[in-house]
């Protein structure tokens, strides 16, 4: 019995991989279903059929659902590992032509990565009715309960519509994250300029972190920073309310600009990213300490009283 016809233009060899793999239980099970391959000078063929006789443990019609199902599985993943990437590339080199060969590739690479967390996160939250996966093998299976013959190529380019369209839109947002990367690389660049014609006015800064992200400042003979340094600083935040703390801290240090940083955290504190701005600002001169009594608020909070 003749169950299935599968045209494709190219790469066939992968996708009669993911299909043997999905189909195998079949043959564990005494089932005997036969692949003929035709190959054409632009495309190839493969065939499915079944000896009718080999099925005794389903109905026909359950196994023709569940071999179909199968047959939909093999084809997300082929469409996932081959077409997937294809485009995303296809995409950006036509709508996105502007951005040279090297960001284009980035923009790739962080389109993957998020289609890739957002697949995990709808797994994580038990959404997995959500995930492109499901949807495309929904499409697929949906498709196949009607036909017994599929231009697997032809269906992705007007059957996958909805598809395409969802990785439009996540390239859409790889495209913003990369031009975010770029600006804060810019930014980081100047305040690195700003650095390095800065004349040094102090030798040691000891930064203390506590996990509301707020932070003190104590110079090399571990008194509390609270001078002229920073008024002007001061004086600037007092008329700027868009300024947070991570900014005040960074204006701080580089008005001061120390020969060396010495960055010590709250065991609660969790913005990793204001150390991670602050050692590619300042490279070299920062150190991270791994753990001493300055690294304790309840320690830092008695200190500035004791200075005081």
């Amino acid at each position: 019995m003749n169950l299935l016809l599968i045209e494709i233009d190219k790469n066939v060899e992968i996708l009669q991989e993911k299909l043997i793999k999905q189909l195998e239980s079949f043959q564990s099970e005494g089932i005997k279903i036969k692949e003929e391959v035709i190959n054409q000078e632009s495309s190839h063929q493969l065939k499915y059929s079944v000896k009718i006789e080999s099925i005794k443990s389903y109905p026909i019609s359950d196994f023709i659902n569940i071999f179909k199902y199968y047959v939909a599985n093999a084809f997300w993943e082929y469409i996932q590992i081959v077409e997937e990437k294809n485009l995303i590339k296809q995409i950006i080199e036509k709508e996105y032509y502007y951005f040279d060969d090297r960001e284009r590739l980035e923009i790739e690479r962080n389109t993957s990565n998020i289609l890739n967390e957002e697949n995990k996160v709808a797994l994580l939250i038990n959404q997995k009715n959500y995930t492109r996966k499901a949807k495309v093998i929904k499409k697929i299976s949906e498709y196949l309960a009607n036909e017994n013959q599929i231009n697997l190529d032809g269906f992705i380019t007007f059957r996958l519509k909805e598809y395409i369209k969802d990785l439009e839109e996540t390239i859409e947002k790889a495209i913003e994250d990369f031009l975010m990367d770029k600006e804060y690389n810019e930014f980081i660049k100047l305040l690195k300029y700003f650095v390095d014609i800065q004349e040094s006015k102090i030798e040691l800064v000891h930064v203390i972190l506590d996990e509301n992200n707020r932070y003190k400042l104590f110079d090399e003979n571990n008194k509390l920073i609270n001078n002229d340094y920073l008024k002007e600083i001061a004086t600037e935040i007092s008329n700027n309310n868009y300024l947070s703390y991570e900014d005040i801290l960074m204006s701080s240090l580089i008005t001061m600009a120390p020969k060396k940083i010495l960055i010590h955290q709250n065991t609660d504190f969790n913005n990793i990213e204001i150390i991670k701005t602050i050692t590619r600002v300042f490279t070299t001169k920062v150190y991270i300490c791994d753990g001493c009594e300055w690294c304790s608020l309840e320690t830092a909070l008695e200190s500035n009283v004791n200075k005081e």
